[in-house]
């Protein structure tokens, strides 16, 4: 865990110097990456350099980019506003038996509940629930639907690693220039690592299936 927080730490420090060129004071909004927790990243790190980041949640992140760009000051919400929103969107939940489930809206819930899955071994749960339809019946007519499965789960167990490697790697480059996002088919959304870092990466693509309002995996490589 310590050198989880570490190595987070010091990707915003890197993120930061770049963004800002060694500025004597700014205040620069980040989004919390999906894997991470609170004890992972903290809200707000000061570097050296006196810049601030703040860590804030994807949603608030996207509306204050929007704001930004129609030249308004962003307005956090308000009780009154949450309340009409209902409750909020939970892209991997966990019940006490043990089981999980997972949902994804947009491509980075799809990423982080990925590397979730990875990290505590939940492939069976990851085939049955995030795996887009296509690719699962594409595989369960050539093998069976217990032998597709089970063929999924060894190949995340022998490729735990290298997968987790790149989408660490893909959760800090949605907000940078290191994934680059390729529209391939009228459903299929492709995920790539940018060339200037993808020669490090043993996987350097994933791919994303949109089913009605869900947004499902369908390939790593």
């Amino acid at each position: 865990m310590h050198a989880l927080r570490a190595t987070l730490l010091i990707a915003a420090g890197t993120l930061a110097c770049t963004l800002c060129g060694g500025c004597d004071s700014n205040v620069i909004y980040r989004p919390r990456p999906g894997f991470a927790t609170a004890a992972d990243l903290p809200d707000e790190v000061v570097l050296d350099d006196g810049t601030v980041i703040h860590y804030i949640s994807r949603t608030e992140y996207i509306a204050r980019q929007e704001a930004r760009r129609a030249g308004q000051d962003y307005e956090p919400p308000s009780l009154e506003d949450d309340a009409k929103r209902g409750p909020a969107f939970v892209p991997w939940e966990e019940f006490s038996d043990g089981s999980v489930k997972m949902d994804a809206l947009m491509p980075e819930h799809v990423i982080a509940n990925t590397m979730r899955a990875f990290r505590e071994e939940q492939f069976g749960a990851l085939w049955d629930q995030s795996v887009a339809t296509g690719v699962r019946r594409r595989a369960e007519a050539a093998d069976g639907n217990e032998a597709a499965r089970a063929k999924f789960i060894e190949w995340c167990v022998e490729s735990r690693t290298n997968v987790m490697t790149l989408l660490n790697r893909m959760s800090f480059g949605f907000s940078t220039n290191a994934v680059i996002m390729t529209k391939v088919g009228p459903t299929l959304l492709q995920l790539r690592l940018a060339p200037q870092v993808a020669g490090e990466f043993h996987f350097r693509v994933v791919e994303i299936e949109y089913e009605g309002d869900r947004v499902l995996l369908a390939g790593i490589r």
